[in-house]
């Protein structure tokens, strides 16, 4: 699982977040996009290596409120630019072939985003990334020592999710119209073109003093995303995999430092030779980078979530959910890589495996994780019983920590690691579990 956030990481967040710096700064300062990319590195990895986790917290919350600031701005100004919302839908024609453009809920057959795929695979891949996901939890470890910090952490990151619908989906579908209107796109514009449409937007309709304030705010969101990637990484190579491989008590926290640090140069320069790739994976850079958790996050999520719910499952179980799990996936993975290079032509067939690539992807979510959780209750009951430290796989109810009442005031003390951890039934009954 330690090795699949990392591939994660690579194939989706980092890559997809120089991508995209790469198209804006390219098309802004007119660089190459070798120094794009380079660029972007270097300033996210400045303050992460120097400052780590606490460094890139506070810048965090500095570049969210420039962030906030330019996307109203840049949706004020949009809005302006077609006579506001209801002018804009009332007069706009959506694109060629797409004529739920302007709905949530879309049928089964979509090729995309199908109803029944947005509200049941989505389900599973969004809980896991804010449930287990390294770069959301390490925020919910890193509260002080009030629970009340983290729970406030979540809600609140609860409620800023629902203000990109606003700056930036609806600035977003404003430029396709406004680029058509001005002729950029037609028709037969390949949907790689719509790359361009917030530097455009920018560089076309923002008054020339918030020009800067708008590349800002793009770039601080990019460099947001990559620090929180890159801290993840060094957290999960230092602690997880060099420490662990270490005896205990030779690892000096500076040498954990440094290879925090190796860490992040490796992972940068596999996401650099993975961007050539990308654009040969599909014409949607958003779809794209939500398949791979779609496939491999099924049955982490799984055993996540019953770990959690039930005293049913055992190490054993999970062990067996994730091989299976993840191994479908993989295979999904590769299969599809191997069509949209063209090194294979699988769609349109009448085979298993034409089949088997054809589903969409929210819809193959939920039918991993189903497999997954069904293999894990089988493999939980099937077999001689696990020893006893290991018989149970579950969560702690007492994760973080418990609050006491000391003079009228709620006090929280940490009573338990934040971790996964496996109690027998006396341990359960002891502990609270």
């Amino acid at each position: 699982v330690v090795y699949l956030s990392l591939a994660l990481y690579v194939l989706t967040k980092i890559a997809a977040t120089l991508f995209a710096g790469e198209l804006i700064l390219a098309e802004v300062s007119h660089m190459p996009a070798w120094a794009s990319v380079l660029c972007l590195i270097l300033g996210t990895a400045a303050y992460t290596l120097v400052g780590g986790l606490k460094a890139v917290i506070y810048t965090e919350a500095l570049q969210t409120v420039v962030l906030f600031i330019g996307g109203f701005a840049l949706l004020g100004v949009s809005l302006a630019e077609v006579g506001g919302l209801h002018t804009f839908i009332r007069d706009s024609e959506p694109p060629a072939g797409q004529p739920y453009y302007f709905k949530i809920f879309r049928p089964f057959d979509d090729a995309d985003f199908p109803f029944t795929g947005f509200l049941t695979g989505y389900f599973v891949t969004s809980l896991w990334y804010w449930c287990s996901d390294q770069v959301i939890t390490q925020r919910v470890i890193a509260a002080r020592d009030r629970i009340e910090h983290a729970r406030g952490g979540c809600v609140g990151a609860s409620y800023l999710k629902l203000l990109p619908g606003f700056i930036m989906v609806v600035p977003g579908m404003i430029a396709r119209e406004l680029m058509t209107r001005e002729g950029v796109l037609d028709t037969n514009s390949p949907r790689s073109d719509y790359d361009r449409a917030f530097t455009w937007l920018v560089l076309n309709c923002m008054p020339i003093n918030l020009r800067g304030l708008l590349i800002a705010s793009m770039i601080s969101a990019l460099m947001s995303s990559l620090a929180s990637v890159f801290n993840s990484c060094a957290t999960i190579m230092a602690l997880d995999v060099y420490k662990k491989h270490r005896p205990a008590g030779t690892v000096s926290e500076r040498e954990l430092v440094w290879v925090g640090r190796a860490t992040v140069v490796v992972v940068a320069g596999l996401s650099m030779a993975w961007l050539p790739v990308i654009p040969l994976l599909g014409d949607q850079l958003f779809v794209w980078i939500q398949k791979p958790p779609s496939y491999f996050a099924p049955p982490i999520f799984s055993a996540y979530l019953w770990g959690a719910l039930t005293s049913k499952v055992s190490a054993r179980g999970a062990g067996w959910s994730l091989a299976v799990g993840l191994s479908v996936g993989l295979v999904r993975f590769l299969l599809e890589i191997a069509h949209e290079t063209e090194v294979l032509a699988l769609r349109g067939g009448a085979g298993l495996a034409a089949a088997f690539v054809e589903a969409n992807f929210l819809h193959f979510s939920l039918l991993n994780f189903l497999l997954s959780s069904a293999v894990l209750f089988a493999a939980s009951c099937v077999g001689k019983p696990a020893p006893a430290p290991e018989a149970r796989l579950l969560f702690h109810w007492r994760l973080y920590g418990q609050i006491r009442r000391r003079g009228g005031a709620s006090v929280y003390e940490r009573t338990e690691e934040m971790e996964l951890v496996r109690l027998n039934d006396s341990q359960q009954l002891q502990g609270g579990g």
